[in-house]
């Protein structure tokens, strides 16, 4: 092959490629356009497919509610509105109130017993009106939630009757609040606690339910709604608290007094019967009762200025009359003393005040230490520490002068004076003595030197002018052995 040849093969052979290369470069073009063509219809498809859900989705929540929505925090989700009315009818017509009471009872007022009904007042067309259509989408995932006071009704004369019936309201069955209050009780004062009792302020409670009726709760407490009646003092009441110690304190009181071999107790017995209190702390002792008391023991222990019976050194029994020698008490003195005693709570024994004392309770308030004057014997004992130191006859006051006679009585020695004049009431008289011994007025035992006999009937004819004449020995004797206070008895 030449040259020639070989060059015009080889064009050719170019020519053909190109002729090849242009074909496949068509094809591929062709392929592109197809797939593009694909492509495109498919997302036209898809955006008429979003298209037409994003439309029926505005048609369908046009009348319902949105995906995750709430009414009154129940599930609305597309429902209607008449759907969402029904449901919450019937919420409302199951409605019951539960009351909580007293002592863990509970009562119950039913939506029956009121006429508790639903009434629409345009509240959930409202919520759906306020639903954005266009944007149903978001709520897919979104939440929105709807709250309104339900329009509900009710029969007030019917909840006026199914309050009345409540068993709390029962006046058959209230027990009423009682204050703590004082008592005595096993020996001492204590405050009683107070009792809480169920008694309702009706008022409250009806108030109360009301407004729970109203706002469509389900459960009010009139525990914690405070309708309960209260006591108006409880046990830890700090004016109880107080009295009761004053009480507690008077009624320790525990005193003996003593007179001689008897007593007289003033015990918790005694002064309870004595004391009295009032709501406001104010604790009192019955005066006029102490007073009483007080001039019982007197009548019963005083012996000033009465008749006392005396057993004589013959050992006969008289009755002596006369004198101011015994026991008086003061009884004003001791009437305070006792009340201020019991307000302190005074234990142990104890003795009366006097105005007057004797120097013993036995032997007629004599003791063991006296002088014995036996008028109609006319004789004269002194008696010391229960033994006879002295006896000697007498002469006393001229009989028959009811003015010169001695008087009988009990007295005491004023006191003695050596030596002394004595010298009568209007001085028709002036006698001087050794010895003087007074102890009722002007009347006293003495010497008597310018006598010679004593004892006897000499008191009848020639004696004395009252006083009682001694022998001088004895009178000296009788001097030296007694002391101003000593008892002398004198008895005819």
């Amino acid at each position: 092959m030449t040259e020639k040849e070989e060059r015009s093969e080889e064009q050719q052979e170019k020519r053909r490629t190109r002729r090849e290369e242009r074909r496949d470069g068509e094809k591929k073009m062709s392929a592109g356009r197809i797939a593009r063509n694909i492509f495109l219809s498919l997302i036209i498809l898809a955006l008429l497919a979003v298209a037409g859900v994003y439309i029926y989705g505005m048609v369908y929540f046009k009348d319902h509610f949105f995906m995750h929505t709430t009414i009154n925090g129940f599930d609305a989700s597309q429902l209607t509105v008449e759907d969402v009315e029904s449901r919450i009818a019937a919420v409302i017509a199951g409605y019951s109130l539960e009351i909580d009471e007293r002592g863990g009872i509970t009562e119950t007022i039913t939506a029956d017993q009121i006429d508790y009904h639903y009434v629409s007042k345009g509240e959930v067309q409202a919520f759906k009106d306020s639903q954005k259509l266009y944007e149903w989408p978001f709520y897919l995932k979104r939440e929105i939630s709807y709250t309104f006071d339900s329009s509900a009704q009710y029969d007030e004369e019917l909840l006026k009757q199914a309050v009345d019936q409540l068993q709390c309201l029962d006046e058959e069955k209230v027990t009423r609040p009682a204050d703590a209050y004082i008592d005595f009780l096993e020996g001492k004062y204590q405050v009683m606690p107070e009792v809480e009792g169920n008694l309702l302020k009706k008022a409250e409670v009806v108030g109360l339910i009301q407004e729970a009726v109203d706002f469509a709760r389900v459960k009010v407490s009139l525990e914690e709604k405070d309708c309960y009646e209260k006591p108006a003092r409880r046990q830890d009441d700090e004016v109880l608290a107080k009295t009761v110690e004053k009480l507690n304190t008077c009624i320790s009181t525990d005193l003996t007094y003593l007179f001689g071999e008897h007593s007289e107790k003033v015990d918790a017995d005694r002064v309870r019967g004595w004391l009295s209190y009032d709501d406001d702390g104010s604790v009192e002792l019955d005066k006029d009762a102490i007073k009483a008391f007080v001039a019982e023991m007197a009548d019963k222990y005083d012996t000033a200025d009465r008749p006392r019976t005396f057993k004589t050194h013959s050992g006969s029994e008289v009755t002596v009359d006369g004198g101011s020698y015994g026991w008086l008490m003061d009884q004003d003195a001791t009437c305070d003393y006792l009340i201020d005693a019991i307000w302190s709570g005074n234990t142990g024994d104890t003795y009366a005040e006097y105005a007057q004392t004797a120097v013993s309770w036995y032997n007629s308030d004599l003791g063991d230490s006296y002088v014995e004057i036996d008028l109609g014997s006319q004789h004269v004992w002194l008696y010391i520490d229960g033994e006879e130191a002295v006896s000697t006859d007498c002469v006393s006051g001229l009989a028959s002068d009811p003015s010169r006679k001695t008087p009988e009585g009990t007295y005491t020695l004023y006191y003695k004076e050596s030596p002394s004049v004595l010298k009568g009431e209007n001085n028709e008289y002036e006698t001087k003595v050794t010895y003087w011994m007074p102890f009722n007025g002007g009347i006293g035992l003495h010497d008597a030197s310018w006598r010679s006999s004593f004892g006897g009937n000499i008191y009848q004819t020639d004696g004395s002018h009252g006083c009682v004449n001694l022998p001088p020995a004895a009178a000296k004797e009788i001097y030296d052995r007694v002391y101003d206070g000593i008892p002398i008895i004198c008895y005819y």
